[in-house]
């Protein structure tokens, strides 16, 4: 086997690294998962005269590093595409192509975060009558990554966007934390009196408050750091009920799968990418147009 060929394996093996990066990535959280809720990473066994060798530690670090790795990769690979974006005019066909795989990636990594969600929503014993939605913050304003609810209608996505600084959610992100459990009925009084201590703890508009979807009585409120201790998202518990859950009690459930919820968080490149196709989808209407 000459050198051009070897070149040729190796760049081929590069090259289906960076087309499934994403899947890499996923997989290593996930198992990163598994390993917390096995207790796996407490695995010990004797080896080469070593007694009580730390084998499960030895697996989740490799496995953390295989997924910072990968995600690198997938948002490396994101920015390419920013890249190709630029010459859409005389690549017109390479754009939609891509367009269409993207598509595909950001469906499956939607997918598995709701599905991380609902796990999550499961172990912190929840309803019909609560949801869980995260929000990441993108170019100063909260973006819904991903939201679960055993009620199909709170599971809908509202706004495109929020305002970073409106509301509980903005209230949350400010201050690091935001609880309430004792809100007024809103289906009381017209929901003059849910409206007035919504708007006393943090203004906001009374249409907006009108609108929701999901007009609840308790809200949990935390702000999420990402590995460079930055804040990056916001996560939110609500319900219907009032007191309907012990801010300790979401606080410690929380605690415990924080470093994935992170993973996630700095994974959530198809934020980006779903920007990247609605401009693309944009300028070819206009092309259509014109």
């Amino acid at each position: 086997m000459n050198e051009s060929s070897i070149r040729k394996i190796g760049i081929n093996f590069w090259n289906y690294f960076v087309t499934y990066s994403t899947y890499f990535s996923m997989g290593a959280v996930i198992l990163l998962s598994v390993i917390d809720i096995s207790d796996l990473d407490a695995w010990k066994v004797n080896i080469l005269g070593i007694e009580e060798f730390m084998f499960g530690k030895l697996l989740y670090y490799i496995t953390v590093l295989t997924a910072l790795f990968f995600g690198v990769i997938s948002i490396s690979n994101t920015k390419e595409v920013k890249e190709l974006e630029k010459d859409n005019s005389e690549k017109g066909n390479q754009i939609i192509d891509l367009e269409n795989i993207l598509e595909k990636v950001i469906s499956d990594k939607e997918e598995l975060f709701k599905s991380y969600l609902n796990l999550l929503f499961s172990n912190l014993n929840l309803t019909h009558s609560e949801r869980i939605s995260v929000y990441r913050v993108n170019n100063n304003q909260f973006v819904l990554m991903g939201r679960a609810s055993e009620n199909p209608n709170f599971e809908q996505p509202g706004r495109k966007s929020y305002p970073i600084t409106e509301g509980f959610i903005g209230k949350g992100w400010a201050e690091g934390e935001f609880f309430i459990d004792n809100l007024p009925d809103p289906n009381e009084h017209s929901g003059n009196q849910y409206f007035k201590e919504i708007n006393s703890i943090s203004p906001i508009n009374r249409d907006v408050v009108s609108n929701l979807s999901m007009q609840s009585r308790t809200y949990y409120v935390k702000r999420m750091k990402g590995y460079d201790a930055r804040p990056k998202a916001v996560i939110v518990i609500e319900s219907l009920n009032e007191q309907a859950f012990k801010k300790e009690f979401a606080e410690e459930k929380l605690q415990g799968v924080k470093r994935h919820l992170v993973m996630f968080i700095e994974n959530s490149s198809h934020i980006e990418e779903r920007e990247i196709i609605e401009k693309v989808e944009q300028s070819d209407a206009k092309k259509l147009i014109s």
